[in-house]
C-alpha cells in the first residue's frame, strides 16, 4: 500500500508574516490507487481499515480546528480518525493553525504520521513519516499573493456546518429570526461566490442552506411543534 497511498498537502497562502499569522488553513487530500471513475457498476473495493492522522505540532503553533473528520487530543498529539480506505477514492480534510512569530525563512509546522489496519489484520501498520512546512517572510511581493482558489473553497463550505449548528440553537431557543438571518446570510455569500468563481459547487451549498432555512422555518414557527429533532447537515 505504501507505493500507492498518495497524500497533498496545500496550504491556503504561499507564506505568511514574520509576526505570525492566525488563521492559516491547511488542506490535506489522500487517495489510494488511480482516481476512482464517477460512475461505479460495484461497490468501491476496501484497501484498508481505520486509517489515522496523528499530528504534533512544534513549540509556538497552535492546532485550532479540524474539520471534516473525528478527532482527539492525546498527550502525544492530535489523533485524526479518517476512517476506511477505498480504492481511488479521494478525502480531504481542513486544518486551522494559529502561528506565532518567526524569522523569515523556512519553519516546520507539525509532523505527521499515517497508520492504518491491513484487512483481516488487527495491528496497525504506519505508511509514512513526514515534516510539514511553512514559509515566513517579511517580502510584500509573497504576502500580497492571492490564497490557493481549491484550499479557499474548502474553508467557504466548511463554514456551512457549525454556522447551522448555531442557527438551530437560536431556532431552539425561540430566536427564530436570529437562526433565519444567519442562514440566509449564508446562503447569500454562497450564491456571491457561486456568480464570481462560476462553480456549481456553491449554488448547490446555497441551495441546501435556504432549503434548511424554510424548513426550520416552518418547524420553529409552529407554537407545538411536532416530536422529534429538526433536521441538521452533518
Amino acid at each position: 500500500m505504501n507505493s500507492v497511498f498518495e497524500v497533498c498537502y496545500s496550504w491556503n497562502k504561499e507564506a505568511i508574516p514574520t509576526g505570525g499569522a492566525d488563521p492559516v488553513y491547511m488542506m490535506i487530500e489522500w487517495r489510494n490507487g488511480s482516481p476512482a471513475k464517477r460512475l461505479r457498476k460495484l461497490a468501491p473495493k476496501i484497501v484498508s481499515r481505520d486509517l489515522e492522522l496523528l499530528l504534533k505540532p512544534e513549540y509556538g503553533i497552535e492546532l485550532k480546528g479540524i474539520y471534516g473528520c473525528r478527532s482527539k487530543e492525546t498527550d502525544i498529539g492530535w489523533v485524526l480518525r479518517l476512517g476506511d480506505v477505498y480504492k481511488g477514492e479521494s478525502k480531504q480534510i481542513l486544518l486551522e493553525f494559529a502561528m506565532g512569530p518567526r524569522l523569515s525563512g523556512k519553519a516546520s509546522v507539525c509532523s505527521a504520521y499515517w497508520s492504518t489496519r491491513k484487512l483481516k489484520q488487527s495491528q496497525r501498520v504506519l505508511l509514512r513519516r513526514e515534516q510539514l512546512y511553512i514559509q515566513y517572510t517579511s517580502h510584500l511581493g509573497m504576502l500580497r499573493q492571492p490564497e490557493d482558489p481549491k484550499v479557499e473553497k474548502t474553508i467557504k463550505l466548511s463554514e456551512t456546518v457549525p454556522l447551522i449548528k448555531q442557527a438551530l440553537r437560536a431556532y431552539e431557543r425561540g430566536r427564530v429570526q436570529e437562526g433565519s438571518n444567519l442562514l440566509r446570510r449564508h446562503a447569500d455569500a454562497l450564491l456571491i461566490e457561486a456568480a464570481r468563481k462560476q462553480d456549481l459547487d456553491y449554488y448547490e451549498e446555497a441551495e441546501m442552506v435556504e432549503k434548511l432555512r424554510y424548513h426550520y422555518g416552518i418547524t420553529y414557527a409552529n407554537p407545538y411543534p411536532v416530536r422529534g429533532k429538526a433536521m441538521l447537515v452533518e
